[in-house]
């Protein structure tokens, strides 16, 4: 009996262990980068949360996302209130920039770094101001760009296999003390 059970117990720990070492290299957490584009009705570069009248949010400016290896380059628009959401976002440091169309001009930093790891997986207010030359929120779900998302299923499947141990041995154990009566 008690060997069954040291067993069923070494099982679990190498399963354990291997599902542990397995996650540790494949899990990349995703994050998550939002902002917004508003007009800089006075061209000081700054739009956002001032009491300048006018400055209000700009739809349909591309927004740019290019990871710091270069492998990953996205872009979406501005939503109908001006803003972004880049989720799903794998780990790096992204230069995140502001493309307006011919008759805008960028007039805060063209571009801005979004560091994603695990420690920042936010990363908000990474906002742009734009004004016109001479003179409500999308949320985009884009392809995951990182490691893929195997551990939840590795993970699940050793607390099952656990729980099968554990069952299959207090069913031994139950059986050995029915026999000794």
């Amino acid at each position: 009996m008690k060997r069954v059970m040291l067993i069923g117990a070494l099982v679990l720990l190498l399963t354990m262990l291997t599902l542990g070492a397995a996650a540790a290299q494949g899990v990349d957490a995703h994050g998550s980068i939002r902002g917004a584009v508003y007009v800089d009705m006075n061209g000081d570069g700054k739009c956002v949360g001032t009491a300048v009248k006018g400055e209000v949010p700009v739809a349909g400016v591309d927004i740019s996302f290019v990871s710091e290896d270069k492998a990953h380059v996205l872009s979406l628009y501005t939503g109908s209130d001006g803003t972004y959401g880049l989720v799903e976002v794998g780990q790096s440091n992204w230069t995140v920039a502001a493309k307006p169309g011919a008759e805008w001009v960028v007039t805060s930093k063209p571009s801005l770094i979004a560091s994603i790891w695990p420690e920042t997986l936010l990363q908000q207010g990474i906002n742009f101001c734009v004004a016109k030359k001479g003179s409500s929120g999308a949320m985009v779900m884009l392809p995951e760009s990182g490691a893929s998302r195997t551990f939840n299923w590795l993970l699940t499947l050793a607390f099952a296999s656990g729980a099968f141990i554990l069952l299959a041995a207090g069913w031994q154990r139950r059986r050995a003390l029915v026999r000794a009566e």
